[in-house]
């Protein structure tokens, strides 16, 4: 598929459209309001129906997990030389749980790139 201009509009248009039908709202142009509707949607998700049967057939009991997480982050190019880099940082180390600031990097790349 060839995503020029014209294409690109014309996805985002549709796009707008079913928004429209589904939430019977315009979408918003405010790029603030729609970060604070895609943080609800993601709260509001841990208790429909799909991430109940997940849980459940997976054995997540509330004393594992008892709520879900909204990580809000500007996306820049890591891989435009030795000065950037990507990478990610957690409030808990996710190999073991423990509380505690656990990171991890690479130097001009991009996502999962090694």
């Amino acid at each position: 598929w060839d995503l020029n201009e014209a294409s690109l509009r014309s996805v985002v248009s549709e796009y707008k459209k079913i928004c429209k039908n589904h939430t019977g709202k315009e979408f918003p142009s405010n790029p603030q309001e729609q970060i604070e509707l895609a943080i609800k949607a993601v709260f509001s998700s841990w208790m429909g129906e799909r991430a109940i049967v997940y849980r459940e057939k997976n054995h997540i009991t509330k004393e594992i997990a008892d709520g879900t997480a909204v990580n809000v982050v500007a996306m820049v190019f890591g891989n435009m030389g030795d000065d950037s880099a990507t990478g990610v940082v957690f409030t808990r180390n996710p190999g073991d749980g423990k509380k505690q600031i656990f990171g991890e990097y690479l130097v001009n790349a991009q996502g999962e790139d090694k």
